[in-house]
């Protein structure tokens, strides 16, 4: 079963702990929110579902055709995130009259762990040697697009060239000397399952997570951000996630229309913008640098997201997030508290998660 960080800290009998979890989840709307997973080992291998089978129509006595439907394979690892939080004993004993120097200590720590899994979760790398956990943006790619004369490897992924038409097209086949067509872009297809010969590359059409503002990016609209929410399927996203210059655009965006952004207010008593009735949050960490063609490091990304266990969720160890006395340190007069949590990101369905891309100021 899936916990949040802020459930957990209600069932820890560690006052320690229970106050490392409360300054971690206290200004972030991501682990106020993201259910975490417990698992037993060092990681998670699942199915995303990549195609349905194939229904048909039939008479009586007709045979019946069969198909099976198609996953993709993921393995989402744990990394170790932590720090230490050291005081001087000296410290500690002459000026605990005028402040908790160990507390003060331990809560910026808890600080520092928070910014570090905020800015994972949005641009972790998670590759083959890399420390980090996987973020959104590996999570939910923005494929090359597709490239003349090119060779090309069964898995390859691209996108159309010009006006981005909602889909990817996935390499399945390859003959002679593997290369795409030598001038000529395909007509791709858009309908998800449907494939094109290009010349001696075969691609199959996929769904994308991607919106896109345009080519070259362009200035975002409510209609770009509804089409966002209707990308995620299965019900509305759980959280808009974006920067703050995005979230200060859709303000603007509602007073131009006439219409408010409705608030609510989270256990901590921060408000909570909500917009169709999804929450609007914004991250330090959604950069506004990104570049969609000519424009050059000035586009941002949102994100929208539905969370849980067939959704996007969080990975932990059990026991989440621990906060370990280790006390005396050797050759230092100093005791030591460490943070530590080995933890992770896992996206279980295609459909529950999208991104806008290419948002201009």
């Amino acid at each position: 079963m899936a916990i949040t960080l802020a459930e957990a800290s209600k069932l820890s009998n560690d006052a320690l702990l229970v106050g490392v979890l409360e300054n971690i989840t206290k200004e972030s709307p991501i682990l106020q929110t993201l259910p975490f997973i417990e698992i037993v080992g060092n990681g998670l291998t699942y199915n995303r579902e990549k195609t349905l089978p194939t229904v048909g129509w039939y008479d009586p006595n007709d045979p019946w055709s069969t198909s099976q439907p198609e996953f993709d394979q993921y393995t989402a690892g744990l990394k170790i995130i932590g720090t230490n939080a050291d005081v001087d004993n000296f410290i500690r004993a002459t000026r605990s009259n005028l402040q908790d120097v160990q507390g003060t200590v331990v809560e910026l720590a808890a600080k520092a762990v928070r910014h570090e899994f905020e800015k994972t979760f949005i641009d972790g790398l998670g590759t083959v040697g890399a420390k980090d956990f996987t973020g959104l943006d590996v999570l939910m790619p923005n494929h090359a697009i597709w490239v003349a004369d090119t060779v090309y490897a069964v898995g390859d992924k691209c996108r159309k060239i010009a006006g981005f038409n909602g889909y990817e097209y996935e390499v399945t086949a390859i003959a002679g000397d593997f290369k795409s067509h030598a001038t000529t872009e395909p007509v791709w297809p858009v309908i998800e399952g449907a494939t094109i010969v290009d010349d001696q590359v075969t691609w199959i059409c996929n769904r994308s997570y991607l919106v896109s503002m345009g080519v070259n990016g362009a200035t975002l609209t409510l209609a770009k951000l509804d089409e966002l929410i209707d990308k995620v399927m299965g019900g509305k996203p759980d959280m808009i996630l974006m920067s703050k210059r995005s979230k200060r655009k859709i303000a603007d965006l509602a007073r131009a229309a006439g219409i408010f952004l409705a608030q609510t207010y989270d256990t901590f008593g921060n408000p909570i913008d909500r917009y169709n009735g999804v929450p609007v949050e914004a991250s330090d960490w959604v950069l506004d640098t990104y570049t969609q063609g000519t424009a050059t490091s000035i586009c941002s990304n949102i994100y929208a997201f539905q969370m849980g266990e067939g959704a996007l969720c969080g990975l932990s160890s059990p026991g989440l997030l621990q906060a370990e006395k280790v006390g005396a340190l050797e050759g230092y007069d100093a005791m030591r508290t460490r943070i530590k949590w080995y933890c992770g990101l896992a996206l279980f369905s295609k459909v529950k998660a999208a991104r806008l891309i290419g948002v201009k100021e």
